[in-house]
């Protein structure tokens, strides 16, 4: 027995990859701001996209950089990552407000989570607005994994990940296995 989803549900079947949290800006003005819609799109060249509402100050930022990152934080950082996800960063330093811990970019200015498992460095690549959101396409400039949670792979059991259901709901990836 099956039943039928209201539309606006349909991704809650198929978007519960890790929560990400979007870095913007560069070392002057920079924010943070989690998102649930991201994927890659290519591996050569090395793509990816991210949905943004179109008023949001990330993708202000973003405009004006013309850069992103995507931090993948484990559990440990959700608590941070829901409340970054509660406030504008037009109003509130949300760097400061939840302590998140930044390092310098390696290929771009803008920075990334010194906590997080890895990060994606991007240049904007594309920029398409659709009914209000902005789906951005970045090229992949540099990207970098925790050596001990990451062995051409990642590996959840060494820091879980938090992954988005929708209506409130997550799970915790905190193992792997290979058929």
């Amino acid at each position: 027995m099956f039943k039928s989803l209201p539309l606006e549900e349909f991704y809650r079947l198929i978007n519960h990859g890790p929560c990400v949290i979007i870095s913007s800006g560069d070392d002057k003005k920079s924010n943070i701001a989690p998102i649930a819609w991201k994927m890659p799109l290519d591996d050569d060249p090395p793509l990816v996209a991210i949905a943004l509402a179109e008023d949001h100050y990330t993708t202000e930022l973003i405009d004006a950089t013309k850069t992103f990152v995507i931090n993948v934080p484990d559990v440990k950082l959700l608590a941070s990552l829901l409340g970054a996800g509660k406030v504008s960063g037009r109003e509130t330093d949300k760097i400061k407000k939840f302590g998140a811990q930044m390092a310098k970019g390696e290929k771009i200015k803008t920075p990334h989570l010194a906590d997080a498992i890895g990060w994606i460095e991007c240049n904007v690549a594309d920029k398409k607005t659709y009914d209000g959101v902005v789906l951005f396409v970045g090229k992949v400039l540099f990207a970098a994994a925790d050596d001990a949670t990451f062995d051409g792979c990642l590996d959840p059991s060494k820091r879980p990940t938090a992954h988005h259901l929708g209506g409130g709901w997550f799970s915790v990836a905190d193992k792997r296995i290979k058929l």
